[in-house]
């Protein structure tokens, strides 16, 4: 029950095998659909034999991480947690994609082809590679902001498909009553995100509703890329009076220098979850990401030892009393706002 399974697929690997081009691609995918439709032995007989039946046996889960921050390691190490209190059998792959899409789909495929019996998500990127690629295997998303908007299921409350998942759709309202709280005279909000994440553009659009029903103005400044937001924050100094950044993995991986470049140009950044806010962003009002790893698990036992189907298991969002208000006083400190507002 390591932390890594042995044999498992590395990012050189899954480049060699892809070429780089989308034919290779597309024969990951297929190998990889029939190894797991054919069945196996020692670890349940691939993903194809999970649907639908309850299991005593150790189960080989493939988990994938889009990248490496903080919410998700958090989510994973919840996860992993659950999982051990669970009473399940089980052995772990994980994997680390580094915000890399297209190594998603690779891995995608490569899990089906080693015959794991349940993919486990972490990201929305990470989730829409496994659930299209290999759509007959078993999926369960952690921290994903809306699995109907991301495709993968019919509707959150009866995916239909097969993938279910543990949200993190962030509370941009209260977000939005925090950010007046500490910033009253802000009038102008940029909204900093990439367009290649779909959980993005959702939160954009709730961040852009949020703004109007408090008559302030908001701005959308983004990038499909990590080095396009560098420059999205730069062109947002001087235009606006607060940045609002949603849980968007692009911004997470690199929102220590952005809170670093922000702070400096006097610009405060209001969060999407607490650990951007431990990067040097200002504040949030966030969820915890170890309880969405902890309901990652639990869906996970019911499609293994209950033998449920993952269409049949709503997606779950995170309870209302697991919100925490978190703020970096160093932050504060340097742009002048005064925490205390908060107390009152």
């Amino acid at each position: 029950m390591g932390k890594y399974a042995s044999g498992c697929v590395t990012r050189r690997g899954v480049l060699r095998v892809l070429g780089g081009s989308a034919l290779g691609l597309a024969g990951l995918a297929l190998a990889g659909c029939d190894a797991g439709s054919k069945g196996g032995s020692g670890s349940g007989g691939g993903a194809a034999a999970v649907i639908g039946k309850p299991h005593k046996g150790t189960c080989k889960i493939g988990v994938l991480q889009l990248a490496d921050h903080a919410a998700l390691d958090s989510a994973r190490k919840g996860f992993e947690q659950e999982l051990k209190s669970s009473g399940m059998r089980y052995k772990l792959d994980v994997q680390h994609a580094n915000n890399d899409v297209l190594f998603c789909q690779g891995v995608a495929g490569a899990f089906a082809r080693e015959k794991c019996n349940l993919a486990v998500a972490l990201g929305t990127p990470a989730l829409q590679a496994i659930a299209s690629i290999v759509p007959q295997m078993p999926v369960v998303g952690a921290a994903i902001t809306d699995l109907a908007a991301a495709g993968v299921a019919n509707s959150n409350k009866k995916p239909g498909g097969n993938a279910t998942g543990a949200m993190d759709l962030t509370p941009v309202e209260a977000q939005f009553d925090l950010l007046q709280r500490l910033l009253p005279s802000a009038r102008r909000v940029g909204i900093l995100y990439c367009t290649a994440e779909t959980n993005s553009e959702v939160q954009a659009s709730m961040a852009e509703d949020a703004a109007a029903s408090r008559n302030l103005e908001a701005t959308r400044f983004c990038a499909g890329n990590a080095d396009g937001m560098r420059e999205a924050l730069s062109s947002m100094v001087g235009k606006v009076d607060v940045c609002y950044a949603p849980t968007d993995n692009t911004v997470a991986l690199g929102m220590k220098a952005y809170a670093k470049a922000a702070t400096a140009a006097g610009l405060p950044i209001i969060c999407g979850e607490p650990g951007m806010v431990e990067a040097g962003g200002l504040a949030t009002c966030g969820y915890d990401y170890a309880e969405v790893g902890r309901q990652a698990a639990r869906m996970v036992r019911r499609i293994w030892r209950e033998g449920e189907l993952p269409g049949d298991i709503p997606a779950r969002q995170p309870e209302e009393a697991s919100r925490k208000t978190v703020t970096n006083e160093a932050a504060a400190g340097a742009l002048g706002v005064d925490l205390s507002a908060l107390d009152a």
